[in-house]
């Protein structure tokens, strides 16, 4: 009968028929057919021209001239360049200019070595004569670097176990952990507060006792979705428990990741040395005594200018996309393995423990049938990010532009709301196989069809995995900050405080970036899960009750309060109080 019902289904052409030919609507096990594939090809051209041109560009590479010959114009006073001519005509050209700077300014490069223009010589008496007045022990890069590799080694291995710390504690007392967070938060601001108070300064004061309420209050108002949230990361957390090499295909995917930014940064540093020298094009007069040239305001310029060739600039921006993109599939494949794993984990028959090769064949799936799916969701990631780029940059041009605002404010709602769908896509095209725009159009339907929308705006699970690993990664900074600090006193180090600093900085920004490694971990099984209950749900099946408890909580106090009522013309309707 289950066959029955499922080619009825399929006859029937239902709205959500993600799996035909999987009666149960479990884990697609294949063999899949390979979907996407054009996209594979665009990748693999796009990776293919980037090599290309990263080859071109070490072929014809050039040294560059040492930057004192480039500011005195000693690159670039050869025969060929012409260089008093090209000063001139550079002079003329900007005649206007220069007549309006004469009549303000008392004519043009007429500075002196002593206002604008000092000698090499100048700079190094002047920059002696600055040290020995501050007394100021000069900043030793050998000495700090010698001290802090091992510290900064110490703080990425030592996050990495606290990430997997991290992981056990929300499992096993994740409301302590969700509630501990939220408490430091609201004290911290309430310390800020004290402390503005305590300084006299009544303004910041004022603002921050208010923002210290307004939060207080509104985690008050929310503790219903905070205890939630706290049920949920601790059941999700079993998954991971269950299938550990998820972390292990994650931190493979990263590695595999910098392995290709290395060379393409490498090659787009290459090419910029693909050139030749030119006379600087803002440089129009040279003081002979100096060397120094400047520009039509009287300001010192270089006297040379490093040209780089035509197609540098393109190549530049084609690296560029290509690393954003790399970045973006190792996103989108992580998704990928964690969504088949966890589907063949969730739905996987009760009682069993052993769920070893579930990464295999997701990771499998990922690297072949579905490869030119992941590329298209990456691909698309990356056009967001650039689209968000640019949006980011004109607003910051336009800061007093209100419409550019507004529309900025539009366009990252549109942004969220594509990252948004391809992130469920991804995960239904790893339960499933379909393609992406296929996943897409399918798990839109499920989520819809179920009241399962308000999960989208489900904001506490993110803040308070990150706020934890904020908490944690300052912590661990402080405490490299004091043994560095120590270590460095008894090397008596002159600048032992300012290396220690340094340490604690460098420490604290090392862990919070692997924590929040292990926090995207959690935050994707989430998901996972969460769409594994959509799909639970829309067969009327129940394959672990933790999880239907948990969700059915969540979903039941976001939907809004009303009932569907008959009309007296027999009509149905919404109603709501």
């Amino acid at each position: 009968s289950t066959e029955a019902d499922g080619t009825m289904g399929a006859d029937k052409k239902a709205p959500y028929s993600p799996i035909i030919g999987i009666p149960d609507g479990v884990y697609n096990f294949g063999p899949r057919q390979k979907q996407d594939a054009v996209w594979s090809w665009v990748f693999a051209a796009f990776m293919a021209a980037v090599a290309a041109g990263g080859v071109l560009a070490c072929v014809g590479r050039s040294d560059m001239p040492e930057a004192d010959t480039m500011r005195f114009g000693g690159a670039c006073n050869a025969t060929q360049f012409d260089f008093e001519a090209t000063l001139m005509r550079q002079q003329k050209s900007h005649h206007g200019t220069a007549d309006a700077y004469e009549g303000g300014a008392g004519g043009l490069g007429q500075t002196t070595r002593d206002d604008t223009a000092p000698t090499k010589e100048q700079n190094s008496a002047g920059s002696i004569a600055a040290g020995n007045s501050t007394g100021a022990v000069p900043f030793d890069a050998v000495e700090f670097l010698d001290g802090a590799v091992g510290w900064v080694v110490f703080a990425f291995v030592g996050s990495f176990f606290l990430g997997l710390s991290l992981l056990w504690m929300f499992r096993a007392c994740a409301h302590t952990m969700v509630w501990g967070v939220v408490y430091l938060k609201v004290g911290t601001m309430a310390a800020l507060t004290v402390m503005f108070f305590y300084v006299g300064a009544l303004v910041p004061a004022v603002v921050f006792l208010l923002l210290t309420l307004l939060t207080g209050f509104c985690f008050w108002l929310y503790q219903i979705e905070l205890n939630l949230v706290a049920s949920m990361l601790s059941v999700a957390t079993q998954g991971l428990k269950d299938n550990p090499h998820i972390v292990t295909a994650t931190v493979g995917l990263q590695l595999l990741t910098l392995l290709y930014i290395a060379p393409a940064v490498a090659a787009i540093t290459v090419a910029q040395m693909n050139g030749q020298v030119s006379v600087n094009g803002d440089s129009v007069v040279q003081d002979a005594a100096t060397g120094v040239c400047s520009n039509i305001h009287g300001q010192p310029v270089e006297c040379c200018a490093w040209t780089v060739d035509a197609w540098v600039p393109l190549y530049s921006a084609l690296a560029t996309v290509s690393v954003v993109w790399v970045v973006s599939m190792a996103l989108e494949m992580r998704l990928y393995v964690i969504g088949g794993t966890m589907c063949q984990w969730y739905f996987a028959p009760a009682g069993t423990t052993d769920f070893s090769g579930t990464v295999r064949g997701a990771l499998g799936n990922a690297l072949g049938p579905s490869f030119g799916t992941i590329c298209f969701g990456s691909f698309i990631l990356t056009m967001v990010e650039m689209c968000r780029a640019a949006t980011e940059r004109l607003r910051r041009q336009e800061r007093g532009n209100i419409l550019v605002c507004l529309m900025a404010a539009c366009l990252e709602c549109l942004y969220a709301l594509i990252e948004y769908i391809s992130k469920f896509a991804t995960l239904q095209a790893a339960m499933t196989g379909e393609s992406f725009c296929a996943a897409a159009t399918t798990v839109s339907d499920l989520l819809q069809r179920n009241f399962l929308t308000a999960y989208g705006t489900y904001i506490f699970p993110s803040m308070i995995l990150q706020g934890t690993a904020l908490v944690l990664a300052m912590g661990f900074g402080g405490a490299t900050w004091l043994l560095s600090l120590t270590a460095y006193t008894v090397a008596q180090s002159a600048n032992a405080g300012m290396y220690a600093v340094l340490v604690g900085v460098l420490s604290g920004v090392v862990s919070f970036v692997v924590l929040s490694f292990f926090v995207m971990l959690m935050l994707n099984v989430v998901d996972a899960v969460f769409l594994c209950y959509a799909m639970d749900k829309d067969r009327n099946m129940n394959n672990h009750q933790e999880f239907h408890q948990i969700f059915h909580q969540v979903n039941e106090h976001n939907k809004p309060a009303g009932a569907v009522v008959q009309g007296p013309d027999g009509g149905l309707m919404y109603a709501a109080v």
